[in-house]
């Protein structure tokens, strides 16, 4: 069957989309595979000589050219027949018409070439500007056609206006057609203190803050006190801080819905004689407020300094428990949380007890205000520090800084340039500035 159709020019939709044209120039034996010469893919030019598509590829099929005048009209019926698998769709033929007129036949008139044949070729004239046969024969010229690209007049045209105004044009008034891209550079280190530590630390929005001595820190929170910043406020405000944190560590809004039956979260305050057991106990007062089954553990009971009398003094209002003895440790299961406030700056030994219990736990543990080298023996996940960081190890996991709302004015008397780096927050994340 190949001779029938041999020398049509025809126009293959494939199944994947793509279209495939060239000239019929045999089929296989088996009739399922058609084979093309000077075939174009999707308008370009093939890179074979020849090329062969099975019948099971083939989605639509147009004869968009027949035979020479001295071969056969192939019948695209026939190429149907022949190629059509799977039930593939395959259009009506083109109106390819032979006048049925016999040559011996009075008034006969001479055989007209079929009308479609010419429309086809000036179709394809129209498209490719050139006959088929032409670009098929002519092989591409890559180093003429790149030499038609001049690379440095096009790239002395598009740099020859500046895209930006200069700075020296800046002023108030900019045309509709100027664009301007200036604007006052972040000041990242928004804080500097005299005398730094040795790390520094970055917010997530990369501002940069400063690690401070303890001698600092000290001369800080004493000018602090002396203008109306008393120590009892200071408790207050990093005890709600940890409060806080604490509350969205244990699931927040999910877990304290008072439609949850579920049993409410039980933590356990590990406090010692000093500041930062003062803010442990604060913080269990007002953790307690929220529902919260809450256990104070004095490391040393017959220590009280006057901060932390002041906080047990309203604790003992809540309904919270009060452990004064390390035995009673042991009949304490795993808790949800654990906050540690045994240590600060000043202190140098905690109850091995106490930190034997702390260290077989398997609850997160947040310490507030610990020591720059960390609780003795007890390495926490979190630590909430306030005001400005000391230089912390890493014992004392991640830094979370707590904005005491001390004035501004205040810093400056201690020698500290400060600038708020806390934004809309209360509790901002730190890292380490590497």
């Amino acid at each position: 069957m190949a001779n029938q159709y041999k020398g049509c020019c025809v126009s293959i939709n494939c199944v994947d989309g793509s279209v495939v044209q060239g000239e019929v120039s045999g089929m296989s034996d088996d009739n399922e595979t058609l084979i093309l010469k000077r075939p174009f893919k999707n308008g370009i030019p093939h890179t074979e000589k020849e090329i062969r598509i099975k019948a099971s590829m083939i989605e639509n099929l147009k004869i968009i050219k027949a035979q020479l005048e001295n071969e056969p009209v192939i019948n695209s019926s026939q190429v149907t027949k022949n190629i059509k698998k799977n039930n593939a769709p395959v259009p009506k033929p083109n109106n390819v018409k032979q006048k049925n007129k016999t040559k011996n036949a009075p008034n006969s008139e001479p055989e007209q070439p079929p009308q479609n044949f010419t429309n086809h070729k000036e179709r394809n004239d129209a498209c490719f500007g050139v006959s088929l046969d032409t670009i098929v024969k002519e092989d591409f010229d890559f180093e003429k056609n790149l030499a038609l690209f001049n690379k440095k007049a096009f790239y002395n045209k598009i740099h020859k206006k500046p895209d930006l105004v200069p700075y020296e044009k800046i002023s108030n008034k900019y045309k509709h057609n100027e664009n301007v891209l200036h604007s006052t550079p972040v000041k990242f280190r928004q804080v500097t203190v005299p005398s730094p530590a040795i790390n520094e630390y970055i917010t997530d929005d990369g501002l940069v803050v400063p690690s401070i001595t303890s001698e600092l820190r000290w001369k800080l929170f004493n000018l602090v006190e002396e203008n109306g910043l008393t120590t009892g406020r200071q408790n207050e405000i990093i005890g709600r801080a940890a409060t806080e944190m604490v509350l969205q560590l244990l699931g927040g809004g999910y877990r304290f819905n008072p439609r949850n039956e579920h049993q409410w979260p039980r933590v356990v305050v590990l406090c010692g004689p000093n500041r930062s057991g003062a803010m442990g106990v604060n913080c269990a007062r007002q953790l307690s407020s929220y529902g919260v089954h809450t256990v104070v553990v004095l490391s040393e009971p017959g220590l009280y300094t006057p901060q932390l009398a002041n906080e047990m003094a309203l604790y003992q209002f809540t309904t919270g428990t009060l452990i004064t003895s390390a035995a009673e440790l042991h009949g304490l299961l795993d808790p949800d949380f654990v906050v540690v406030s045994l240590a600060d700056e000043q202190t140098d030994t905690v109850s091995r007890n106490i930190t034997n219990w702390a260290k077989s736990v398997r609850s997160p543990l947040m310490a507030i205000d610990p020591p720059s080298q960390g609780t003795p023996s007890v390495v926490v996940k979190y630590s909430l520090v306030p005001a400005l960081p000391l230089s912390y190890s890493e014992s004392n996991g991640k830094i979370y800084l707590c904005n005491m709302g001390i004035p501004t004015q205040v810093f400056h008397l201690a020698g500290i340039q400060y600038k708020s780096p806390f934004g809309s927050k209360s509790v901002i994340p730190l890292h380490n500035n590497e």
